[in-house]
């Protein structure tokens, strides 16, 4: 399995790019109440780092320049810190590759996965099949058989998505790729980073299966901090009470308005928190986790205010990662 591109070169030592990440970490938003307190349209509000990549590719502009950022992150660092960090990019390439699929469905052309494409650090063999001119069924059969097999050993990429879409095909590819990233023997900073992003998916699977009331039996990622025991007695107790609880539990943040979005980005202020501290006490693969969340975060509370234009900024805020 070949999914992230092998960089020629030995990169730099670890102590140089984290002076570099600090520079550039100084630029980050840090005040998201004054962008959302502000008249302007949110394209007027972007970072300057944002702006030539929104002109020219819209909104999907803010993700390329995260992959763009992510991508320089990765060519600096030295071949011990890509085997720490590998993990981290491949989870958060899953985002590429399901936008790749998404343009097949509305019938995009080639240069528009080419586009999604040119800042990813998938590798050449992974965008040649993303790339492909192909109906979407044998692509998912292709990719399947060729990154995805030999992690999970079961088939049914197509049938996920003939019976749920792309949805379904996207949380079966994020599922294998997290459980197979918890099963590899992890540095102590990604393994914190990923055992609460797997308690993450599972309280969110919690939420979904209470609110809609789902009859089957939710499947819960193996690895977290919660024990399958404790969520399924979360299951047994019903309503949303016991969720709330769980979350407090877990990040140390109450919540007192329990959507799905209230409840996620609560989650992940909960991680950003965690990051936060773990960054503090100094440690260089922490620090440079922290920056790479903080691109992500970054990243996707600017896609909302890009995509909710219409929605009143008092209940926008509900909808950003914001500590």
């Amino acid at each position: 399995m070949n999914l992230l591109l092998n960089p020629e070169g030995s990169g730099y030592p670890a102590e140089y790019l984290i002076a570099r990440i600090q520079g550039r970490r100084a630029r980050l938003v840090k005040k998201w109440d004054d962008i959302l307190s502000g008249p302007a349209p949110a394209e007027t509000l972007l970072p300057a780092y944002y702006k030539s990549l929104v002109a020219e590719y819209t909104k999907e502009g803010v993700w390329k320049y995260m992959l763009k950022e992510f991508r320089w992150v990765y060519l600096q660092m030295n071949r011990g810190l890509r085997n720490i960090f590998n993990p981290f990019f491949i989870y958060s390439e899953t985002k590429t590759i399901v936008l790749c699929l998404r343009h097949k469905i509305e019938k995009e052309t080639s240069t528009k996965a080419e586009d999604i494409l040119l800042y990813s650090l998938l590798s050449r063999e992974v965008k040649e099949v993303l790339g492909k001119e192909a109906e979407l069924a044998l692509l998912l059969e292709e990719f399947e058989k060729k990154f995805i097999s030999s992690m999970d050993g079961t088939t049914g990429l197509k049938e996920i998505f003939a019976e749920e879409g792309l949805k379904g095909v996207e949380e079966k590819v994020v599922n294998v790729f997290m459980h197979h990233i918890i099963s590899l023997k992890l540095h102590p900073v990604s393994h914190g980073f990923f055992v609460f992003l797997i308690d993450i998916k599972n309280i969110m699977t919690l939420y979904k299966h209470e609110r809609w009331a789902i009859k089957t039996d939710p499947v819960f990622i193996q690895g977290g901090s919660i024990s399958e025991s404790m969520l399924r007695k979360t299951i047994q107790e019903g309503g949303i009470t016991p969720i709330i609880r769980l979350i407090h539990q877990r990040t140390g943040i109450s919540i007192h308005e329990p959507g799905a979005s209230e409840i996620e980005n609560t989650l992940f202020a909960g991680l950003t928190k965690y990051l936060k501290l773990k960054a503090r006490e100094g440690s260089g693969a922490a620090l440079i986790l922290d920056y790479l969340w903080k691109i992500y975060t970054e990243a996707r509370n600017f896609s909302i205010l890009l995509y909710s234009r219409d929605i009143e900024k008092v209940h926008l805020r509900k909808e950003l990662v914001i500590l």
